[in-house]
């Protein structure tokens, strides 16, 4: 009887190759992270590119009640004549940066337009209370030549539409300062972000609004450390 050839199974794998592909597999998504972790955009605070935006001392809310930019993050956009017309930019904006950070202390997001809008935006608030807790975002409303006045004040590189709407949110923080993007590489000089685009959103303006609300916890992170060092003493 001819002796039994050896199997050709699977090789025995050693116990070094083992722990190295071990290595390989959990080791590097770490890597990758704390590398993505240390780049310019996590640590940099967002570039300030209007120094000092006009307070909103010529509008009132829907309700009738006075807000101010100073000491609060805000989030402005423009809806014009027809707020129906601009729903899904709206819609957008909801979903993407409202939903997302409205519970963070001294966030509010600002709609502002014309009174020939209001009925509209009452309708629409109305429902968007349904399904939305809607205390942080307030609808403003000024004349033409105001919301005009303070469109132009934010200095921008955009133009407002015929109708007072603007497809752009924009950021402003709590020194009233409009922020945004010095090195975008696709804009260069990004004052604005396009509600109209999901993407751009999700990509930007997200990322953004993230970086703004951390500077303000570094900061008074740092402030609180410093109280205790001193009170130290």
């Amino acid at each position: 009887m001819s002796a039994t050839k050896p199997a050709n199974g699977i090789k025995q794998t050693n116990g070094f190759a083992k722990y190295f592909v071990l290595i390989v597999l959990f080791a590097l998504p770490l890597v990758a992270y704390l590398f993505f972790l240390q780049g310019k955009h996590q640590f940099d605070t967002l570039p300030v590119m209007t120094k000092e935006v006009t307070e909103l001392t010529n509008f009132k809310t829907i309700e009738g009640k006075p807000l101010q930019l100073k000491d609060s993050v805000t989030i402005i956009t423009f809806l014009g004549d027809n707020p129906y017309d601009r729903l899904g930019y709206i819609s957008n904006l909801n979903e993407k940066i409202y939903k997302e950070f409205h519970e963070f202390d001294t966030f509010q997001l600002i709609s502002i337009l014309p009174e020939s809008g209001r009925a509209d935006i009452v309708s629409i608030k109305n429902q968007m209370q349904e399904t939305t807790n809607i205390s942080d975002w307030h609808f403003m409303t000024g004349s033409p030549e105001d919301i005009k006045a303070f469109f132009t004040a934010l200095k921008t590189d955009l133009a407002i539409n015929g109708d007072l709407s603007s497809d752009y949110a924009f950021i402003i923080d709590k020194d009233k300062a409009l922020r945004g993007r010095d090195d975008d590489p696709d804009e260069n000089m990004l004052y604005g972000y396009d509600t109209s685009s999901i993407a751009s959103l999700n990509k930007v303006m997200v990322d953004d609004v993230r970086i703004m609300l951390a500077e303000y916890r570094m900061a008074f992170k740092k402030n609180r450390d410093e109280k205790l060092k001193d009170n130290e003493r």
